[in-house]
């Protein structure tokens, strides 16, 4: 038995450690899981990867999901909504999501509008059963709180759009 052990030890040895995510590779590479839809919204999500370590950990959990996520920027929005997140249907095994945001305020206001609905993905990528908008409406009624028609909010979305704020303001 004891022979086994260097063998085991020189393919433990030989299989190369995971590679951490790097802004690259969830931000640029055609495999990523957050597309931006606009040069406003590549430049957002790197300046909130790069400031803020919860906005990354979004965004590298959603890398990891079966959600591809589409980010835009809009002139407005219904009512005072800043962003919004809406289902879309489900393709070649990925769901999808899109993001609008209304880029109102300052920088880091955009960043945590953002990190708000990116939490909000992050929530659909973790339930498996949401595979349309009704599914959505019915995740949201059980971890959310409605605000209006088709408007709902979470505690942790609204607490990762704090923590966002914070982190890039002392970025």
């Amino acid at each position: 038995m004891l022979s086994f052990v260097p063998l085991v030890l020189s393919a433990m040895l030989a299989i190369p450690a995971a590679a951490p995510l790097t802004e690259s590779a969830v931000l640029e590479a055609p495999t990523r899981h957050i597309r931006a839809m606009d040069s406003s919204m590549r430049t957002l999500l790197k300046r909130g990867f790069r400031g803020s370590s919860a906005f990354a950990s979004l965004v590298r959990r959603l890398q990891y999901s079966d959600v591809i996520v589409y980010v835009e920027e809009v002139p407005r929005l219904p009512g005072a909504l800043e962003g919004r997140m809406m289902m879309m249907p489900v393709a070649n095994g990925h769901r999808y999501v899109r993001i609008q945001i209304a880029l109102r305020g300052a920088p880091e206001d955009w960043l945590a509008v953002l990190g708000h609905e990116l939490q909000h993905a992050v929530e659909i990528a973790e339930a498996y059963d949401v595979r349309d908008p009704a599914g959505m409406i019915r995740l949201y009624e059980r971890i959310g709180t409605r605000g209006g028609d088709h408007v709902y909010d979470t505690v942790a979305a609204q607490e990762m759009g704090r923590t966002v704020r914070r982190q890039v303001s002392t970025s």
